[in-house]
């Protein structure tokens, strides 16, 4: 992009007036929120679960003070579950299941902080660029009718429009990408979900039976 391009854009969006305030900010705490959320998604380290099939096999066993050393290296949020619910299996088998799905839960929690501000972003960016072309509008008609001529110059109403407009545009091109990217880490949550669901149901399975009491399933 030249420099004459950038000073362009510059001049453009400085047309927008005060409403181009709020969507700064809803950019910059869009961005923020995203990469920050991209970097506690890679922290926990969602795809490794080389731990897993360790800690099954000493769940089958009954081994269930092994789970813990085998799972205190690793950072996935089924870590705590499946150390929950060998703790439950060994303490209280009855609860195993009701104390996975109340750990599962908690981590869902924490994955899903602040996600729903990006959706909130997503929603009131639109809005705040509609507000600053209205107030454009309103502001330009006035001018109009303060200047007090019979005959309109369409060259002062087109300009006065697209500098209206530009709050629009604004406050959609934020509302775009932010709602994508809402989706894509909603999407990964949801991956998250199905699998803490399927590794409970897993532990569950190869625990001894003579440990476990039949429960209904509720979601997490």
């Amino acid at each position: 992009m030249s420099n004459d391009t950038v000073i362009l854009l510059g001049e453009i969006l400085a047309q927008g007036g005060w409403t181009m305030v709020p969507l700064y900010a809803c950019s910059i705490i869009a961005l923020a929120v995203f990469f920050r959320k991209l970097i506690e998604y890679r922290m926990v380290h969602l795809s490794d679960l080389s731990w897993y099939e360790n800690t099954l096999n000493h769940i089958r066993s009954g081994n269930f003070d092994a789970v813990n050393g085998e799972c205190n290296h690793h950072s996935h949020p089924a870590v705590h579950v499946v150390c929950a619910a060998a703790q439950a299996l060994k303490e209280r088998p009855d609860l195993a299941e009701s104390e996975a799905r109340r750990v599962a839960s908690l981590e869902l929690q924490k994955l899903e902080k602040n996600l729903s501000l990006l959706s909130f972003i997503a929603q009131i960016a639109p809005l705040l660029g509609l507000l600053g072309t209205v107030f454009g509008m309103i502001n330009m008609f006035m001018g109009l009718q303060e200047s007090g001529n019979s005959s309109i110059n369409l060259s002062e109403l087109s300009s006065g429009i697209w500098e209206a407009l530009v709050t629009t545009a604004a406050g959609l091109t934020i509302a775009v990408p932010t709602l994508a990217a809402h989706g894509y880490l909603a999407s990964r949550l949801d991956n998250v979900r199905l699998q803490l669901s399927d590794i409970i149901q897993c532990v569950l399975y190869v625990a001894p039976k003579n440990m476990i009491k039949v429960e209904v399933p509720d979601e997490i």
